[in-house]
């Protein structure tokens, strides 16, 4: 599951290619010294995108998706120039059947519901804007484990985790000074999702550099970009914080039983969402909701209770993917509650769980609980650091997931997967412990 650091693959490929193909050793010998060129230069070009990736949010809060398919494509390119592709093929050639059958499910079933979506052609547009980032941090995985990325890159990470915060940060306090140039700044949501990326990509950054090997980088990390979550507009990425912390907590405690609880606790939270508008609407008491008006709960759980009713409504397959953006002008609101009928115009549920019923129905729950199995099985397999942070970041991504922004976003699943992919390398530490530079 993780990358291993081996200094001389280059090398050693080169001399198995001189021996298969017979050619002469001086014009080989150029011939591998252009490709050893061109594969490092492609790898620096993709590892600095995925470095470059916090920055550029903060500047154009949609830019994750492409950032993370180039640096995708640049890497994986490396990879194949320089033949150490040879290991990932075989890697890939046998996987486990169950793995590939979720994969393959969760893939296409979406596509399936789109001959029953309100809109297809739009529906399959969100899809491409799903899958490619995913696809793209699935590459990054592979390519990742045919050789690992550069030392620099953790580092670089941390740098523009301090970069972005910094940005962010200066930005809320100094009222946009930026506004006369980026003519989207019109408000302090504009850096919600900026936020919600540099929160998710923080505790893998954390892992990779190793806390206990380079504790006054990662303190200085944490100092530089907690503060500007918690001064941000985003309150998905607060209670996300709050989650990490919650997590932290429990993660001291023997790892088989906090993982059945965890397991239990988000499986629960997949399966109740039929009934979670109401249920939220009966337990909240009107004190915590004028409280909190200023995360605008009564709208939230007005908006849950309308896309519940729809889930509940339509259980099995759902009304199609992407098709929640829609349903307010569509005759299924007439079958809705009119006491939040108007509810549905919104967009999307701003809860990714609901969506998922809202549009695949039990069929894409029942995907989504395989999916949570698995993560939690690669989890238990990991070392304890990748662990503790594993479960902190999948704990902190439901949360954000449970009351914000849409499932299908590629910046989300660009943050969500990135974080993911990093979180299968071993950190830098490790490797300067294993082997010379």
């Amino acid at each position: 599951m993780f990358a291993e650091y081996r200094p001389a693959y280059k090398q050693e490929h080169a001399e198995d290619m001189l021996s298969l193909a017979g050619i002469e050793e001086p014009e080989t010998r150029q011939l591998t010294e252009k490709s050893r060129r061109l594969s490092v230069h492609l790898d620096n070009i993709g590892h600095g995108l995925i470095v470059s990736l916090p920055v550029a949010m903060v500047v154009a809060n949609r830019s994750s998706p492409l950032l993370l398919t180039c640096a995708a494509l640049f890497i994986l390119a490396a990879r194949l120039i320089s033949g150490t592709a040879a290991p990932h093929r075989l890697a890939v050639r046998r996987p486990r059947t169950g793995v590939l059958i979720l994969v393959l499910c969760g893939v296409a079933y979406p596509l399936v519901t789109l001959g029953w979506a309100i809109k297809p052609a739009v529906g399959l547009f969100s899809w491409g804007e799903a899958v490619l980032p995913a696809v793209s941090s699935a590459i990054l995985i592979l390519s990742w484990r045919a050789a690992p990325p550069p030392r620099w890159m953790a580092k670089g990470l941390a740098l523009a985790l301090m970069i972005a915060a910094a940005l962010i940060a200066a930005e809320l306090l100094l009222n946009f000074p930026l506004r006369h140039i980026l003519r989207d700044r019109v408000g302090t949501f504009i850096h919600n999702r900026p936020t919600v990326t540099l929160f998710l990509l923080l505790g893998p950054v954390i892992a990779l550099l190793g806390f206990r090997k380079r504790r006054t980088l990662c303190l200085v990390l944490l100092l530089a970009t907690v503060p500007t979550i918690v001064i941000s507009d985003s309150e998905a990425a607060k209670l996300g914080l709050l989650a990490a912390v919650g997590t932290l907590a429990l993660s001291y405690a023997p790892f088989a039983w906090v993982r059945r609880f965890l397991t239990v606790a988000l499986l629960c939270l997949i399966w109740v969402q039929p009934f979670f508008g109401g249920t939220v609407a009966r337990s909240v008491p009107d004190s915590m909701v004028e409280a909190t008006k200023g995360a605008h709960t009564r709208e939230r759980i007005e908006l849950w209770q309308a896309f519940s009713d729809v889930a509940r409504r339509y259980p099995v397959f759902g009304t199609g993917f992407a098709s929640s953006p829609h349903l307010g002008n569509h005759p299924i609101a007439a079958e809705i509650n009119p006491a939040y009928r108007e509810m549905l115009k919104v967009g999307h549920p701003h809860n990714a769980f609901l969506q998922v019923w809202v549009e695949l129905g039990a069929v894409g729950a029942l995907l989504l609980s395989f999916l949570t199995l698995w993560v939690m099985r690669c989890l238990a397999t990991a070392p304890a650091d990748i662990r503790r942070v594993g479960l902190m970041t999948l704990m902190s991504a439901s949360a954000i997931a449970l009351v914000s922004h849409g499932a299908w976003q590629g910046w989300w699943v660009s943050a969500v997967t990135l974080a993911a992919a990093l979180l299968t390398l071993r950190s830098t530490s490790r490797r300067n412990a294993q082997g010379p530079k």
